[in-house]
């Protein structure tokens, strides 16, 4: 008997699962041969190919999209549209409306921590540290259709201005030539710095391509110009001071060995060759200097040939800063500030890139983005050195080409949905930029300078003019990192 009412049931129940497929579409049947606000409009339904039917005929796919669009009547005349984007649901799993807004312009502001280094073909090596820059980032982006194909266009354009941080750096710790390694500054000098940056990008995607379980994938194609220009400034200079040496009657210095207590005449270009835990240099007291004999104090005299003697000890620490059987010291009067600006080097990044975005609408007002970005832009640099009156000014020299080039931009951004048309935007983001050895040209200023006539031994005055030369390795090596965090918002039009 239950198994008859269960099959009667489902003989009744039957017909009705039909219905479960449609729940939710929209059908209106315009049957009635009453007057009502369906039929009075109908001649607006049939105008966009609708017919009596309004439901399944009215549920229009755009074509390489996820989107479903709904024309339905409202007060007034005209029609409104309300989007169905697959992915997009509320909790209840009911289709969110997305917004039909094809615009969205945006500012923000950034706080960007950055550091700069590049190495030139002689082994100077220029760094600005700990950069702390402020930045102002607007752009604007707006969705279009091309046959069927939602696209996005977009421009981004960000100023940032240095506001303060650690220091620059300017060394030579390696010789420039290691067939001869004593021939080198090896000095290092450090102070402020300030500078500016720009970055335009201007590029295109196809929009929502490809959607991967409610995550929307959005490639892009489009080209990146970013400059920063940077400078140094009030840079000290160590003056350390060095021993006066004892040498040999060649011309080698005097070393002494503590494990054999004997000593050594070793040449200069040697030096670096012994272990300083064994040898060490034999250093010039003020005993070991001779003086000049006479009893004229603060007046002249006249003494021919000089009569030398040996120090006196009672002058203590004059004129040498130390008293006998210590090294004398020769040089080191502090440090040496040079004032102004240093250093100029402005340098541009540019070139095509290829992006990748993907975004999901996590909730009603929630939204999470990742943008990644590859490239192999061009670096093209001009360094002004105001110091070197032997190179020009204008600028001193030039660095560029694309020799190992790379740069990588990553970001992430959370946005959450203040109203209909605004957004809060939190971002942050990485990017690096690194090129390898790449030639230049160098601008040596105009040289005036004495010389000895030949014919009569009269001195002349020789002028040559500026002119450029070609640097085969003007650049070893320059990278560029920063990390910024943005605050902004969105509004939709």
């Amino acid at each position: 008997m239950k198994t008859k009412f269960w099959v009667i049931l489902g003989l009744f129940t039957a017909p009705l699962s039909g219905f479960a497929s449609n729940e939710g579409v929209p059908v209106f049947y315009n049957k009635n041969t009453a007057t009502n606000a369906n039929r009075n409009a109908y001649a607006k339904y049939q105008k966009y190919g609708y017919t009596d039917y309004v439901g399944n005929t009215g549920q229009k796919q755009i074509i390489a999209s996820n989107q479903y669009s709904y024309k339905v009547p409202k007060a007034g005349g005209g029609y409104d549209y309300i989007n169905y984007q697959n992915g997009a649901m509320t909790t209840n799993g009911i289709g969110m409306p997305v917004s039909n807004y094809k615009s969205t312009i945006y500012a923000n502001y950034t706080r960007r921590f950055a550091d700069f280094e590049f190495e030139t073909g002689v082994n100077s090596i220029l760094e600005w540290d700990d950069m702390i820059f402020n930045e102002i980032n607007v752009g604007l982006r707006h969705v279009f259709d091309l046959h069927g194909f939602d696209l996005l266009a977009y421009g981004d354009y960000t100023y940032g201005k240095l506001s303060k941080g650690g220091l620059s750096m300017d060394y030579d710790l390696e010789p420039y030539d290691y067939a001869y390694p004593e021939d080198g500054i090896f000095t290092i000098s450090m102070g402020g710095q300030s500078g500016d940056t720009n970055k335009l990008k201007l590029g295109i995607g196809a929009h929502h391509i490809w959607d991967w379980g409610g995550w929307k994938i959005t490639p892009h194609i489009g080209y990146e110009i970013f400059k920063h220009n940077l400078e140094m400034d009030n840079h000290i200079y160590p003056n350390p001071g060095v021993y006066l040496p004892v040498m040999t009657s060649g011309g080698d210095y005097v070393f002494y060995d503590t494990i054999d207590n004997t000593y050594w005449a070793i040449s200069p270009n040697n030096v670096s060759s012994y272990d300083d835990n064994i040898f060490y240099q034999v250093c010039m007291s003020p005993e070991d200097i001779k003086i000049v004999y006479t009893s004229i104090s603060n007046g002249q005299f006249s003494t021919t040939p000089f009569i030398t003697s040996d120090y006196n000890p009672d002058l203590g620490t004059v004129p040498w800063g130390v008293g006998p059987g210590d090294c004398v010291v020769i040089g080191g009067d502090g440090m040496v500030k040079v004032d102004g600006t240093t250093h100029i080097y402005n340098t541009t990044w540019s070139g095509f890139y290829l992006g990748l975005e993907i975004e999901k609408q996590m909730t009603l007002v929630d939204k999470l983005r990742f943008y990644a970005q590859i490239s192999m832009p061009k670096y093209s640099a001009e360094g002004i050195w105001p110091n070197r009156d032997d190179w020009q000014q204008s600028p001193s020299f030039l660095d560029e080409g694309t020799n190992g080039s790379l740069a990588y931009e990553l970001e992430m951004e959370y946005t959450y949905q203040i109203s209909d048309r605004l957004q809060l935007s939190l971002k942050a983001n990485t990017d690096y930029f690194h090129i390898g050895s790449i030639p230049g040209e160098l601008y040596v200023a105009k040289q005036t300078y004495y010389e000895e006539d030949e014919s009569d031994g009269n001195w002349i005055i020789v002028e040559e003019p500026a002119y450029t030369e070609y640097v085969s390795e003007s650049l070893k090596k320059a990278t560029w990192q920063s990390f910024g965090l943005y605050l902004g918002v969105k509004y939709s039009f």
